[in-house]
């Protein structure tokens, strides 16, 4: 790993003598402007390529590019949007990959919330890939309020702000068996357990000129138990692992007043329960984006940090 220390990515059955090691991400090379990136979710575009969002700056992608090993960022690169309306993308959160045709879309969810101080934060987005350049994006036009008439137990929490169990999302995902978009919940949360609503959407409308929320199927919602959890836990971010056909969560606080460590795990469609993974993030650092890869057979797992850093595992 290129940080501080590494963690083995699998699990403690408990029986043995066991000393975690602790994950503290190495800093961004770059700042966004003169501030540190808020980065949020982050998907693979290249053998060493990467593309994260921040989520106080709706106007742009990062692409940042590795060393050969994969291991330290070599530069960050502005991929601004155009295409986009004023408001059209507010907060950024979640970012997949979506593959169709040969193309490659990376598609942006805002965390759909109520802010304090009434504005609501919306948008679904989806951005075709390319390699250089400004990339053209387009919003699904009303997608939140299409959610919340779709979907009636989060209509009550779609009326409150994040930190009073409103609605709050952090986590999206692409499910290519099942042609779906799985958005990992940071609230409303319950204690020992997370939610993904799984919304399903045609391949060729994912890519197509039906970018519309007529194109989307009935969403579904899954609660899943997190074990050894008593408090109110949400997912800061989900990704599918094409490897093994899992899903990756980033598991945190819910609430901004809530102390949950933050820690990954593994959770297979149909099971009731994540499978938490050894991982022990330092006390410093802010986990808001994850993505599996790999490189020369090996499997590898890249975070990246609120905080303006990443770490590879």
């Amino acid at each position: 790993m290129r940080g501080e220390e590494v963690v083995p990515a699998g699990t403690h059955t408990g029986n043995e003598e066991y000393t975690p090691c602790v994950v503290k991400p190495t800093p961004f090379p770059e700042k966004n402007g003169k501030v540190p990136f808020n980065a949020s979710g982050v998907v693979a575009v290249g053998s060493r390529r990467f593309v994260f969002i921040d989520n106080k700056d709706p106007t742009a992608l990062f692409e940042m590019t590795f060393d050969a090993n994969v291991e330290v960022v070599e530069r960050i690169h502005r991929r601004r949007l155009t295409g986009l309306g004023e408001g059209a993308l507010r907060d950024p959160e979640g970012l997949t990959r979506v593959d169709v045709n040969g193309e490659t879309f990376l598609v942006v969810s805002s965390s759909l919330c109520r802010s304090g101080k009434g504005r609501i934060d919306d948008g679904l987005v989806r951005v075709r890939y390319r390699p250089e350049g400004d990339l053209h994006a387009e919003a699904m036009d009303g997608f939140r309020a299409w959610l919340l008439a779709n979907e009636p137990t989060l209509a009550e929490a779609g009326l409150q702000a994040p930190d009073d169990g409103g609605l709050n999302v952090e986590g999206l995902a692409w499910d290519p068996r099942a042609n779906a978009l799985v958005f990992g919940l940071r609230g409303p949360a319950g204690p020992g357990r997370v939610s993904v609503v799984q919304v399903p959407i045609h391949a060729d409308d994912a890519g197509g000129a039906g970018w519309t929320t007529a194109s989307l199927g009935s969403p579904a919602m899954v609660h899943v138990r997190v074990p050894r959890s008593a408090t109110a836990v949400g997912i800061r971010d989900i990704s599918h692992d094409a490897r093994t056909g899992d899903f990756l969560l980033l598991l945190g606080r819910s609430t901004s007043r809530d102390d949950e460590p933050f820690r990954l795990g593994r959770w297979t469609r149909g099971s009731d329960s994540v499978q938490v993974l050894d991982t022990v993030f330092h006390r410093t650092a802010k986990p808001e984006g994850v993505t599996t890869f790999s490189i020369g057979g090996e499997h590898k797992i890249l975070v990246v940090d609120d905080s303006g850093g990443y770490a590879v595992l």
